[in-house]
């Protein structure tokens, strides 16, 4: 299968790129995402559940002006259909859609793990097994204003509020749920030590509960005041709790790690931005939405813009793989090969299990 494919190819290039110099991530990091575009772009429009549709308004969008570009009656997002209509003007083959979306999704992921990222290697291998990667093959839009976040977060780090703004506008622009960065200037503010998690904590394990008990009471209040949504049905399913527990125990153990065992904690930015305390307040926030999604699954599509959190919040915690002069090659701590067992069994798990859960993705066929 081509995700495992992807998967042992990632291991056979860290085994070679083993001495971890600037030239080997670059090599490795370069190879990676050679690979991940391959796929991504090759794949048959069949792959993914909403690929097909997206090809479909690329097609009708094809030929159309601009202001008719703007006003057509159409589920996607305005940022997106000029994307259809800018690709349109080269060619009427869908496929060079999901080739282009392909290099500005998975490029995006790349460059942001390799500047932002303490451990490339665990964050690239993290995107695949965790299910990250599969999971852009079908929701395109999303994964657009997710790429463009990933790009915008340099500009949050340097406190340049101006471009990290109008970043995130652009990627509400292919999905409106995006608008949810704009609070993240706001957070980046808090500063979080053991005292204030003895606030934050408790606040976030309250909220959560709170969530989880009155969402669909308050859907359903809702929809009787509101009759536009008087037909708008909550939804729900099992993987909803794997996905919550999988978050609960990452961040649990991440909080525990950074503030309860770790004295080497990441630095903070010259710009005064305290990346650690960042994801920590994502994280938490994250575990409330992720609670609350369990009872109302039309949140699972703000929850996945957490789940990309992984590729940073691991690595800051996980110690990684060091190589030994001596004796030529790499040695790994044992966190490290429990975390990638863990990852890889979850990865395994949907793989061959729940693959009928996750959006198509799978099986992959190629489009010839």
């Amino acid at each position: 299968m081509a995700y495992v494919g992807v998967v042992a190819a990632m291991a056979v290039l860290r085994l070679i790129f083993a001495r971890d110099t600037d030239r080997d991530r670059r090599i490795f990091s370069t190879l990676t995402l050679v690979l991940l575009l391959f796929f991504a772009a090759c794949r048959a429009p069949s792959v993914g559940r909403d690929t097909a549709s997206f090809i479909d308004v690329f097609l009708k969008l094809r030929g159309r002006g601009l202001l008719d570009i703007l006003r057509f009656s159409s589920w996607t997002e305005p940022g997106f259909r000029l994307l259809c209509a800018l690709v349109g003007l080269f060619t009427a083959n869908g496929q060079w859609l999901i080739a282009v979306t392909s290099l500005l999704i998975h490029g995006s992921v790349a460059r942001f793990i390799c500047r932002h990222s303490r451990n490339i290697y665990l964050s690239f291998f993290l995107y695949v097994t965790l299910m990250i990667y599969p999971f852009y093959f079908s929701m395109m839009r999303q994964a657009l204003a997710v790429a463009v976040w990933l790009f915008a977060y340099g500009f949050l780090k340097k406190r340049k509020l101006v471009p990290y703004l109008l970043l995130v506008l652009l990627a509400a622009s292919f999905h409106t749920s995006a608008l949810l960065f704009l609070v993240c200037p706001l957070l980046a503010l808090v500063r979080v030590d053991r005292q204030g998690l003895r606030i934050l904590l408790p606040l976030t394990v309250g909220l959560s509960l709170a969530g989880a008990l009155f969402a669909e009471p308050a859907v359903h209040l809702v929809t009787r005041l509101i009759p536009r949504y008087a037909n708008y049905e909550v939804t729900t399913f099992d993987a909803l709790y794997w996905y919550f527990a999988v978050f609960v125990l990452i961040t649990g153990y991440g909080i525990f790690k950074l503030y309860y065992v770790r004295s080497d904690v990441p630095p903070v930015a010259t710009d005064g931005f305290d990346e650690k305390s960042f994801l920590t307040v994502m994280m938490l926030l994250g575990t409330v939405v992720a609670a609350t999604m369990t009872r109302f699954g039309q949140l699972e599509r703000l929850f996945n813009y957490f789940e990309v959190l992984y590729l940073l919040w691991l690595p800051m915690v996980i110690s990684p793989a060091f190589y030994r002069k001596g004796e030529r090659r790499l040695a790994f701590p044992v966190e490290l090969i429990v975390t990638l067992l863990l990852s890889l069994a979850y990865f395994i798990v949907i793989l061959f299990f729940r693959s009928g859960l996750w959006y198509d993705a799978m099986p992959y066929t190629f489009f010839w």
